[in-house]
């Protein structure tokens, strides 16, 4: 699973009005579960620059190198 940044969350788990919570913790706690690696961060949307992440084509996600490689061509 791919996650972009999230814009507007930057406060931590220090804040009183979170809960102890802070959006990296929430999910933590509810994509572990799924058992599936996730890699977050994608400065993908809309920001100046952001990337093309075509939906549906093969690609391989590393989340010890922090990579996401698109396998194929897309059209």
């Amino acid at each position: 699973m791919v996650l972009g940044g999230f814009l507007g969350f930057e406060r931590d788990a220090d804040d009183p009005t979170l809960g102890g919570w802070g959006i990296v913790d929430v999910l933590r706690d509810r994509l572990a579960r799924l058992g599936v690696p996730v890699l977050g961060g994608i400065p993908a949307g809309h920001g100046p620059h952001p990337p093309t992440i075509p939906l549906g084509t093969e690609a391989a996600l590393d989340t010890t190198a922090g990579t996401l490689t698109i396998r194929a061509a897309v059209v």
